[in-house]
């Protein structure tokens, strides 16, 4: 008698490039979506649940072991009433078994029968939440989010997330609240921006980049002063490449420099060719689950210069760039270093990263959680 096909459902139906703050989340889903394709293994099926707009995204592998169902795109009302409603009516249609919410928040009333497994990526809508980066950051969003993280932390029945650090920040989370954790795996992730060939370093442009962000633990702010404060007085002949929105004060401190600004959202490839150009890029976020920027640039030949966080050195390990958050000597020191980095140096850290930080790998990983959750039943 033939064996009954274990079938898995990933919801991609909640995300909107227009609505979404983190596209990092977006590439995430997608790229992990991609990639479970190629790896769903005999005996299972994957259906995929995704809006027009994201299911354009998809690299469809339509077979007996895959399937995608095309759903509404959502509008705030309609993405809730699918989210907690229809988007599990329709995997129990499909007789999915168990359903995974890559972007990591499970329906208020889970279903019965159905095992629900999460990405939880981070844990920084808390920080917002309990006002430590002001009180005006304190947002009913900010709250929505804190509630529906400890709400997927009670109600998942496995949890996959993306480093060993952010790992240990939701188990302190669950036991200060006294949540029993569910089991849980640390997938990584993979590179969501086209894979360029390296540019030599005597060809690239003298920029050194930064992608901004107005959200405080991006800590932009000092990043800008920084880069100023470098190239004002090192003998680097370099130009500064700002990218995304900023705070007032920190336009404010554009104003009079001569550095680049693009304001409007750029596509990936428009990303990944200005990363590849330039000369290094700077990230000083204080708060992150896998850090992705820095990861990303070495991929593509480009040193990074970065804050010695925790996750930072999980991921990056003794990568050359870190320097001490908040310490410009120590910045400077390690910007000096990266702008030293020749291309055979370059190209052994990109292989490196490559090696360790695969999509094929990510989805794997995530398998294990579906198939560990599905023989628990």
């Amino acid at each position: 008698m033939r064996k009954p096909t274990t079938r898995f459902g990933l919801y991609l139906s909640d995300l909107n490039r227009d609505k979404n703050d983190s596209h990092g989340i977006i590439n995430y889903s997608v790229g992990l979506a991609n990639a479970l394709q190629r790896v769903i293994g005999p005996g299972e099926h994957l259906c995929i649940y995704a809006n027009p707009a994201i299911t354009r995204e998809l690299e469809a592998q339509i077979s007996e072991h895959v399937s995608i169902r095309i759903t509404p795109p959502p509008t705030t009302m309609q993405r809730l009433l699918s989210d907690h409603v229809l988007g599990v009516k329709r995997a129990a249609h499909d007789e999915v078994s168990v359903l995974h919410f890559p972007k990591g928040f499970v329906p208020i009333v889970p279903p019965s029968r159905m095992k629900l497994v999460a990405t939880l990526h981070d844990d920084i809508p808390l920080l917002y939440a309990r006002g430590d980066y002001g009180r005006e950051s304190a947002s009913m969003k900010s709250r929505y989010f804190s509630f529906s993280l400890r709400h997927t932390l009670r109600r998942a029945h496995a949890l996959v997330t993306v480093s060993d650090t952010s790992l240990g920040r939701f188990m302190d989370l669950a036991k200060e609240t006294n949540i029993t954790m569910p089991p849980s795996f640390v997938s990584y992730q993979g590179i969501t921006l086209p894979l360029n060939q390296p540019i030599p370093v005597e060809d690239k442009k003298q920029y050194l980049i930064h992608i901004g962000s107005s959200k405080p633990h991006k800590r932009s702010h000092e990043a800008v002063e920084f880069m100023l404060e470098y190239t004002e007085t090192s003998d680097a002949e370099l130009q500064l490449l700002i990218l995304g929105p900023l705070t007032r004060s920190t336009e404010l401190l554009l104003r009079k420099s001569t550095a680049n600004r693009i304001k409007r959202t750029l596509s990936g490839d428009e990303l990944a060719r200005m990363i590849g150009q330039s000369r290094a890029l700077v990230f000083n976020s204080e708060r992150e689950g896998f850090g992705l920027p820095p990861v990303e640039a070495y991929a593509l030949g480009t040193p990074a210069v970065f804050a010695r966080t925790g996750v930072m050195v999980e991921v990056l390990g003794d990568t050359p760039g870190a320097y001490e958050p908040g310490d410009y000597t120590d910045f400077a020191r390690a910007l000096d270093n990266a702008l030293s980095l020749d291309d055979d140096t370059l190209l052994g850290h990109r292989e490196s990263i490559l090696r360790q930080y695969n999509w094929d790998a990510v989805a794997q990983e995530t398998l294990k959680a579906y198939r560990q959750v599905a023989a628990d039943r």
